[in-house]
């Protein structure tokens, strides 16, 4: 077995290996230079927040964009065509039963042996009760299955969060940025909570624990299930914030991997932004390096390095807006 410290050099080489490992490097040391006895409140238009946890520095902007409008008429009619979202119907079952006339969930309630979990599932969608749905056609489904997103529709635009987080690793390591994102009257708004000093993260957690708990919301990530949630609950769990309760969570690279795996090298985030939103990014931080731009702040007290991680996670919620809407098919994808 290899020792830990020789793989740790292995994946330390492979990093630095990487054609844009250079380029990132002298952009933040000419970021520290140029930016050199700044203030990080005067490189940045933002405004402090209290809240109980402490104090937190919060970023805005704005920018065009639109999503399609609640259809929870459209929602419905998905997901009451398919039978085998109820209990005990599989593939062969539903076959034979639209075959007896039982085409929707509705005609089960007539039916003496599927009557009771049809009217449940009836009760759901009638309440519109998102988080619930997304659980009963997750059991039976892949979570890359169309149904997820058309649940989607029972959602107003403005109710979706778009989040996304910025770290100082993998695990275990502070959060150093949360972005979060809603649309409303044609344009897109992200809300930023940057970390000055290590010690703002519960601050900056506490700050945005409300909106990611909203009542009637419904969450969006990128890949958010299996880095950006677990991570923030960890996070909340370290500083002894307790979570409520979870609110329905849409997670994009699924539906993405699904529509374009087949047609594209890989589904990350960057490579959809370029080939599928033609969007190109210059003096861009890559994701991996983002802990060396912050370390850099931190040591130097230059806030410049802070600007193309600033502007990053700005660019990931935006893209990821834009996929979502793209997914769903809003339009030309919500641009």
């Amino acid at each position: 077995m290899a020792h830990p410290f020789d793989q740790a050099g292995r994946l330390w080489r492979a990093r630095v290996d990487r054609p844009d490992y250079d380029t990132a490097r002298r952009l933040r040391d000419d970021l520290v230079d140029g930016y050199r006895g700044r203030a990080l409140e005067d490189l940045f238009c933002g405004r402090e927040v209290a809240c109980p946890s402490g104090k937190c520095y919060v970023l805005e902007s704005r920018s065009p964009m639109d999503l399609d409008g609640r259809d929870p008429d459209r929602a419905a009619a998905a997901i009451l065509a398919d039978l085998t979202l109820v209990r005990g119907i599989g593939e062969a079952t539903e076959r034979r039963l639209k075959g007896r006339g039982y085409r929707t969930v509705a005609d089960l309630a007539r039916h003496p042996l599927y009557r009771r979990e049809a009217a449940r599932l009836l009760d759901l969608v009638a309440e519109g009760n998102t988080c619930d749905l997304m659980d009963r056609i997750g059991r039976r489904r892949r979570c890359s299955d169309p149904l997820l997103l058309e649940a989607s529709r029972f959602h107003a635009p403005d109710e979706f969060v778009f989040l996304d987080i910025e770290t100082l690793g993998l695990s275990s390591r502070p959060i150093i940025l949360i972005g979060l994102a809603r649309v409303r009257d044609g344009s897109i708004t992200t809300r930023q909570y940057l970390l000055r000093s290590i010690g703002e993260e519960a601050a900056a957690l506490t700050a945005v624990l409300p909106t990611l708990e909203e009542e009637g919301a419904a969450l969006v990530t990128f890949n958010g299930r299996a880095f950006d949630l677990p991570y923030i609950r960890e996070r909340l769990a370290w500083h002894g914030i307790p979570a409520g309760p979870a609110v329905p969570h849409f997670d994009v690279l699924h539906f993405a991997r699904r529509r374009w795996s087949g047609s594209l090298a890989t589904c990350r985030l960057s490579t959809l932004e370029t080939e599928v939103l033609g969007v190109s990014r210059e003096s861009d931080v890559p994701g991996w390096m983002v802990p060396e731009f912050y370390d850099a702040y931190r040591r130097t007290g230059s806030p410049g390095p802070l600007l193309p991680v600033v502007e990053h996670n700005r660019q990931d919620l935006v893209s990821l807006a834009r996929l979502f809407a793209l997914l769903r098919g809003d339009g030309d994808g919500g641009a």
